[in-house]
């Protein structure tokens, strides 16, 4: 139940970057639960006032771009589609951050560096208060999601793909250890990421024509796929890399 009210609490606009130090994020022109965001009623207006203005676009650091990018307002759009891949589209096309940050040169490493710094001090986080850690796994989520999308997993270089799949075999023992924290959201990401990077490995032998297909689905449509085959994968990764 506590996962459950995690999401709850986000869905009702409580989701925040939490303890940044980057100067130039973002500051959005109205705020969730404020009585300029209940006068507007409607979504698209909302949504339209949210953007960033060029000018500012063109100049935001992209690590003050990725935190800006992970408080839009509207995040947890990316829950309301059929599949998570189909939300992280919706997500781009109505949020112009998503746009720039998916166009910068820095991205990889940006989100890798990113990535890296969510798996430290995990155990005083077990001490906080609900909104706290629904706060971090759905951060968790959406960042691991974006590593996950093809121009980063079709553009990485032998370094970045050793440093990124060593960091997701770390984040997934976390969420192991972690139970109480994390929920099964988050292991979707962590699949998609191995499920994208062995779908057309020639090195990788799936044990059945079946088994492929289940892969392929699940990368096109990411919900839910048999552990078993997201096993084997990790275990051909982790003898590759390390």
């Amino acid at each position: 139940m506590k996962k459950i009210f995690c999401v709850i609490l986000l869905l009702n606009g409580l989701y925040a970057h939490g303890q940044s130090i980057i100067e130039d994020v973002y500051d959005f022109p109205i705020k969730q639960g404020s009585k300029e965001w209940v006068k507007i009623e409607s979504v698209e207006k909302r949504i339209a006032i949210l953007q960033v203005p060029d000018v500012i676009l063109s100049s935001i650091s992209t690590e003050g771009l990725l935190e800006t990018c992970l408080t839009f307002p509207y995040l947890t759009d990316i829950l309301f589609c059929d599949n998570y891949q189909q939300g992280f589209e919706a997500l781009v096309t109505e949020f112009n951050g998503f746009q720039e940050l998916l166009k910068r040169q820095d991205l990889i490493n940006t989100l890798l560096k990113k990535y890296k710094s969510l798996s430290t001090n995990l155990t005083a986080f077990q001490s906080q208060n609900n909104v706290e850690q629904g706060r971090f796994i759905f951060r968790h989520f959406v960042l691991e999601f974006m590593l996950a999308q093809d121009v980063v997993v079709k553009n990485l270089s032998l370094e970045q793909e050793k440093q990124l799949f060593l960091l997701c075999y770390e984040h997934k023992k976390i969420k192991n250890n972690y139970s109480d924290i994390f929920s099964s959201l988050n292991f979707i990401s962590t699949n998609l990421l191995y499920a994208k990077k062995m779908i057309n490995d020639p090195n990788f032998k799936f044990e059945s024509i079946k088994q492929k297909q289940a892969l392929s689905d699940f990368v096109n449509t990411p919900l839910h796929i048999d552990q078993q085959i997201i096993d084997d994968i990790e275990n051909h990764i982790m003898l590759n890399v390390k």
